[in-house]
């Protein structure tokens, strides 16, 4: 048995067993020991690490994540070099390049280094994926690929050519289709489905192209190489292809979407371009084909799920939403629908845009250009004899007006509308122009919305509440956070969570809406009568160790209460 063997051995990761079987195998094959041990299952890549660092004396670093990699270093070693061999730059003294890498048995490739570079090496034992990890987070997301594509359009010879428009245009037309633009654009849509991303934005400045993502709401820069501006607008032209949009059009906003496969689960695409003063914003909104919407799993207490129930239920009449873009609205709505739709009921959707397909649901794309409103498309599905309507949202008059009177004869009616309360929904349908008289006898009930994010369950931990939170009068004796770590991205955050208020339109309210009386005095007696505000159910939520004080405060600073 050799050295490796032995020391596994007595590491308890293998038996003696095991290692005479593999060392059959590598006489066998000509592969390492170590490859063959990890081939069969019998250890870890890291195990192995462990021993390879005691046999050959090298340091072993089980994690990169906290050290700080100076910029100097990332810039003096090129990352076709470090792509190269797999390995991480770490620092440079006295002319000593410290390298992270994961195969001893490739030091060889410190002798390339040597001659590439000028620097004599120091290496150390790291995971081949945490190496990979800091290569993406100094480097950047696609920095490989970016090398090659540039490298590529390097001539032998400066010539400066007089070029037309038309060839210019035909020209990033081509680079836009290359296979190397195609990877580099699909490497940062894969590392945005990865992170959980809801939204890519891509924007582009006088110097400098930024990419971020917004992960739980909350928006993040991408890790990129500071030469992916030379090839934002080849980037941009194949955004634009794969969506369906003008290539050559660059003065108008446009919109367009694709579907595309992510290991074996569709992914729904929805891209938007605006001009801007030094190119072109492009956001894209990920959306998974395949959702079930239940209320249970949006957040909602059980005692609270039992009152919308009843609501949803309800052969007649409206019930809004209310809530800033962002706030899980539309989620909630199609919740609502999964929850009363059956086979003896038909349901018709007005949407702009539809954001998720439904199965034995009518959906409607609005098409104002065409003159296809919300309005328009409400007066034509009632000859069509749905039982229940939902219309995306109500946002001017004639749109309301229909709504009401659509309920008013017969139907149930889902909508949406922009108020920063459910108690405010009132204000803003009567500012509107609808009649008092009318809203009491049509709308049912406002519900409104925020998203927090949830503490994440792999780091969480319990904090006592600071004197900060007994002068702002926080009810709030212990809470917990989330200490930040690998599977939450170190935010100590993971998913989002519903916090929302419930006002339901009884006898009193009604009474107070037809004397026109404030929203400051419907909001007292609303809550007088036992409404559980916005703040009410994100302090219960902070209580029971699902969100932060903090969450709950991001989301709800602006109400006043």
């Amino acid at each position: 048995m050799d050295k490796l063997g032995r020391i596994l051995v007595k590491m308890g990761a293998v038996t003696e067993e095991q290692v005479n079987t593999a060392m059959l195998r590598s006489r066998k094959t000509g592969n390492i020991l170590g490859k063959v041990l990890i081939e069969l299952g019998y250890i870890t890549e890291e195990q192995l690490l462990m021993a390879l660092s005691e046999q050959l004396d090298i340091p072993y670093f089980p994690t990169l994540k906290d050290m700080e990699i100076p910029e100097s270093v990332i810039k003096a070693v090129p990352v076709k070099i470090v792509w190269h061999y797999k390995f991480m730059p770490l620092s440079i003294e006295n002319d000593v390049l410290k390298l992270a890498i994961s195969d001893p048995h490739e030091i060889w490739s410190a002798g390339d280094v040597k001659l590439l570079l000028g620097y004599s090496t120091d290496v150390v034992l790291a995971p081949s994926g945490e190496i990979l990890k800091a290569i993406r987070e100094y480097y950047g997301v696609g920095a490989e690929t970016v090398q090659k594509i540039l490298e590529g359009k390097k001539t032998t010879t400066e010539k400066k050519q007089e070029v037309s428009s038309e060839a210019k245009v035909k020209d990033i037309g081509k680079l836009a289709g290359e296979a190397s633009v195609i990877k580099l654009v699909d490497q940062i849509l894969m590392s945005a489905i990865k992170t959980q991303a809801t939204d890519i934005h891509l924007e582009s400045y006088r110097d400098r192209v930024k990419i971020r993502c917004r992960v739980d709401g909350i928006l993040y820069d991408l890790a990129l190489p500071q030469d992916i501006k030379l090839l934002y607008s080849a980037i941009a032209s194949r955004i634009k292809i794969i969506a369906g949009l003008d290539v050559v059009e660059k003065r108008l906003p446009q919109d367009g979407r694709v579907k595309i496969k992510f290991h074996g689960s569709e992914i729904d695409l929805r891209v938007s371009v605006i001009p801007v003063m030094h190119g072109e914003n492009i956001v894209i909104r990920i959306l998974p084909t395949e959702m079930i919407y239940k209320l249970a799993d949006l957040g909602f207490f059980e005692d609270d799920l039992k009152t919308l129930e009843k609501v949803i239920h309800l052969p007649i009449g409206i019930i809004f939403l209310a809530g800033p873009t962002g706030s899980g609205k539309t989620t909630t709505l199609y919740g609502c629908l999964q929850e009363t739709k059956s086979s003896d009921t038909k349901i018709i959707t007005i949407e702009d845009p539809v954001e998720y397909e439904m199965d034995d649901i009518m959906q409607i794309q609005v098409a104002p250009k065409i003159g296809l409103t919300f309005a328009d498309c409400l007066r034509s599905i009632l000859r069509h004899d749905p039982d229940v309507i939902m219309v995306g949202e109500v946002r001017d008059m004639e749109t309301a007006e229909l709504a009401i009177r659509s309920a008013l004869t017969g139907h149930l009616i889902f909508s949406t509308i922009h108020t920063n309360d459910a108690t405010s929904g009132v204000a803003r349908l009567i500012d509107m122009g609808v009649e008092p008289f009318l809203l009491v006898s049509a709308v049912k009930a406002f519900i409104a919305q925020r998203l927090v994010r949830v503490i994440c369950d792999k780091c969480k931990a319990e904090f006592s509440a600071g004197k900060l939170f007994a002068e702002q009068k926080i009810p709030i004796k212990k809470h917990y956070r989330g200490k930040g770590c690998e599977a939450c991205r170190f935010t100590g955050y993971s998913g989002r969570t519903a916090i929302y208020e419930i006002f339901l339109m009884d006898k009193d309210i009604q009474e107070m809406v037809l004397n026109r009386a404030s929203s400051q005095e419907i909001r007292a007696q609303a809550t007088k009568m036992g409404m559980k505000t916005l703040r009410n159910i994100g302090w219960e939520k902070v209580k029971r160790g699902i969100t932060t004080v903090e969450e709950v405060l991001r989301v709800t600073e602006m109400e006043g209460e």
